[in-house]
């Protein structure tokens, strides 16, 4: 506890701006303007960054031309054409359908380091990109990128 007339330590500008910066981050991520109509797993998905369990995914069978957008905001994503079958659980695609859709960040949580995938308006989290594994030799795809991403993150419209 403070005592009256306690000097408090004297923060560098610096210091003092990446604390600002960091504090309206988290406030915004906190104050998220949510979509009403998401279902509980839809917001632990997108708002909490949960993952739903393999292989139950609406989406993830889904054989249909479209394209899949954003469950809270509607933000186009993923091309239908872009998606494939990695067998990984989880609805896959090899590329976004513009560099404006998507935001990375680096994601260290369960003790590994990922690169967690998130709409690029509204911030939600969808999943995590994987690179490297093959894909592109192995299915003649143009990039080597796997987004693994959770059905509940996402909205189709059918051509």
């Amino acid at each position: 506890m403070l005592r009256i007339g306690t000097q408090l330590p004297r923060l560098d500008s610096k210091t003092f701006k990446t604390a600002i910066r960091n504090f309206s981050s988290t406030m915004s991520n906190q104050q998220q303007q949510w979509n009403p109509k998401l279902t509980p797993e839809q917001l632990a998905v997108l708002r909490d960054k949960h993952t739903e369990r393999p292989n139950t995914g609406a989406y993830l069978n889904n054989k249909e031309q479209g394209t899949y957008n954003c469950a809270n905001c509607d933000n186009p994503l993923y091309s239908s054409g872009a998606k494939f079958d990695s067998g990984c659980g989880w609805p896959a695609f090899y590329q976004e359908i513009s560099k404006d859709s998507l935001k990375y960040h680096v994601d260290h949580s369960f003790g590994m380091k990922r690169v967690e995938v998130c709409c690029g308006r509204c911030g939600g989290h969808l999943g995590h990109v994987f690179e490297g594994e093959g894909w592109q030799k192995m299915l003649s795809l143009p990039t080597d990128s796997r987004h693994c991403i959770n059905s509940a993150s996402l909205s189709f419209e059918k051509k």
